[in-house]
């Protein structure tokens, strides 16, 4: 009889460790205690050596334990962010009432319709809209970083390859040009709100697949050519001759003028032959720096360095986040309303011309005297100019340095990068421009291509040889 009472009372332990039946559960808690598995309970308390449901051995006891679940909406207070409201818990649908209904931190996102990180953006759960309206980097006019395991830009899918988009670049208007060089302007982010020639004949610019045999776009299929001439190369026309020159006897007053490092002129210079191209941009709300590659071409080069001859390419930025306390005085516009500053130029502060550091695919040249006097070391290969017209062996000018000899046509600077820091979200206009100084005669010209935005910030604009040629 004793036996029978001590198992029935087994038993009756035993239900209790299994919690049949649901409600108000507390687990663990006894000296000794095991977890007791439940069919549709909670957890069950066991005081002394309890086993689990299924009737193994007796585990070790559990310390004291709070975690109830007293608004019953299946989720315990271990589990959930309010026990006491049965519509919050993970998984709630988000309403705009100042509370977190789905438990994940954040107050009021996911609301279809709000824009709660006030990035201009409304919520929808369905696409189309802002992905996370908690995150202001995140939205449809972001660009993807393909590093972050994040939908930047609320398409669907997370670090997709950067859109290209120069097969488009059919045709010989600004829009043909912007997607020549990157710029992808999308039904759902027009990001290049225009694209344009302010000045320039047709025929000093070009969308380019190769130019002569050294250089091919750095990104994609096409890439862009200005030129103080006409944009061709050998293959183009074998009579064409950068160092004969075609003039088209244009002038303008000079877009940005500083002074080179050797025989600046007494007065600022006119453009001569001046070719443009100046793009009105959107700025994606996650792009903090822009960045481009480039390579200038002149066939001033040596006759006419350190002269009054001093051909340049030049990349004029106007932005806010441009700050002209640290760039060169002589890159900024002075008095503009918004900072408009030159973003292409050498460690010596000197814009991009013969007279650069950075021109270097050429045949070493010393000459000149006095404030005329130079030394360029090249370094790279002329090979690269092969069929550009640069590389042509030519007679030397009356008047220039080397009046009489044979000197090779011209030279380059080779692929160089430029990158330079932006605001997210506003419009800025970069101008790109190639121009003669001194007369319109002889010719140079620049390649740009793979224009991106960044997610890196740059304090200021800074141009580098990455190394490519």
């Amino acid at each position: 009889m004793i036996r029978a009472i001590f198992q029935m009372a087994l038993v009756a332990t035993s239900i209790l460790a299994l919690g049949c039946g649901g409600g108000v559960t507390t687990i663990g808690g006894g000296a000794g205690g095991g977890t007791g598995a439940g069919k549709g309970g909670g957890n069950g308390s066991a005081d002394g050596g309890g086993g689990s449901g299924n009737g193994s051995g007796g585990g070790t006891g559990g310390g004291a334990s709070n975690c109830v679940d007293v608004d019953l909406d299946s989720f315990n207070s271990c589990n959930e962010c309010n026990d006491n409201d049965a519509t919050v818990f993970p998984g709630a649908k988000e309403t705009l009432n100042g509370k977190d209904d789905d438990c994940d931190g954040k107050i009021d996102n996911k609301v279809d319709g709000n824009d709660g990180d006030k990035d201009g953006f409304p919520y929808q759960a369905d696409g189309g809209g802002d992905c996370n309206d908690a995150e202001v980097l995140v939205g449809p006019t972001a660009i993807e970083d393909p590093q972050n395991k994040v939908d930047d830009n609320c398409d669907g899918t997370v670090d997709e390859a950067t859109l290209l988009c120069d097969d488009a670049a059919t045709a010989a208007t600004g829009d043909s040009f912007a997607r020549a060089i990157g710029l992808c302007s999308t039904a759902k982010f027009p990001m290049v709100t225009s694209a344009t020639f302010p000045v320039g004949q047709p025929s000093s610019r070009g969308v380019r697949t190769k130019f002569g045999d050294g250089f091919l776009p750095r990104a994609g299929s096409k890439m862009i050519m200005l030129s103080t001439g006409e944009a061709k190369d050998l293959y183009d026309a074998p009579t064409y001759h950068p160092q004969d020159g075609f003039t088209f006897n244009t002038s303008n007053p000079h877009p940005l003028y500083s002074p080179p490092r050797c025989a600046a002129p007494a007065t600022t210079p006119d453009a001569k032959d001046l070719s443009e191209l100046t793009l009105k941009l959107k700025v994606p709300q996650n792009a903090k720096s822009l960045s481009f590659n480039f390579s200038f071409f002149s066939a001033e080069y040596p006759e006419w360095v350190c002269t009054e001859y001093n051909d340049r390419f030049l990349a004029i930025l106007e932005s806010s986040a441009l700050d002209p306390t640290k760039l060169p005085a002589t890159q900024c516009i002075t008095g503009a309303a918004v900072p408009t500053c030159n973003i292409s130029f050498d460690d010596k502060n000197q814009p991009v011309s013969i007279n650069n550091g950075f021109f270097d695919v050429c045949v070493s040249a010393t000459g000149g005297t006095g404030t005329s006097a130079f030394t360029n070391t090249c370094t790279k290969p002329t090979s690269l100019l092969n069929k550009t017209g640069y590389e042509e062996m030519r007679t030397s000018q009356a008047g220039s340095q080397f009046p009489g000899q044979v000197k090779m046509a011209g030279g380059a600077t080779g692929w160089l990068n430029t990158k330079a820091p932006v605001k997210p979200g506003e419009t800025i206009t970069l101008r790109f421009l190639v121009l003669d100084e001194g007369d319109a005669n002889l010719d140079s010209a620049v390649l740009i291509d793979n224009f991106k935005w960044e997610t890196t910030s740059v304090a200021a604009p800074v141009t580098v040889d990455p190394g490519i040629n």
